[in-house]
C-alpha cells in the first residue's frame, strides 16, 4: 500500500501539543510523525471496539432468547469442523 500523505491543518489543545512535542523530541521523530502515529492507534482501537461490540450484539441475537441451561450446552458444543489428518 502506498504511504499517500496529505497537509493539512489541526487545532490540538495546548497540552496534548506540548506532549507530542515532548514525544517527538524524545524519539528524534517530527510532531507529524508522533500525532500520525497516535493517530492510527486511537482509530486501530476505535474499530478494535467496534467489532466486539457487533460480535457480541451478534451473540445476544443469536442466543439471547436461550435458558442459562441452554447456554452451558451450546457452549460445549465444538463448532469447528474436524479435520483428519
Amino acid at each position: 500500500m502506498l504511504d499517500i500523505k496529505k497537509r493539512t491543518t489541526l487545532t490540538l489543545p495546548a497540552a496534548a501539543l506540548q506532549q507530542a512535542e515532548a514525544l517527538a523530541a524524545a524519539r528524534n521523530m517530527t510532531v507529524s510523525a508522533v500525532v500520525s502515529e497516535a493517530l492510527e492507534a486511537g482509530l486501530a482501537s476505535r474499530a478494535r471496539s467496534q467489532r466486539a461490540a457487533d460480535v457480541f450484539t451478534r451473540y445476544q441475537k443469536a442466543f439471547g432468547g436461550l435458558t442459562e441451561e441452554e447456554l452451558l450446552i451450546v457452549s460445549g458444543v465444538d463448532l469447528e469442523p474436524i479435520v483428519d489428518e
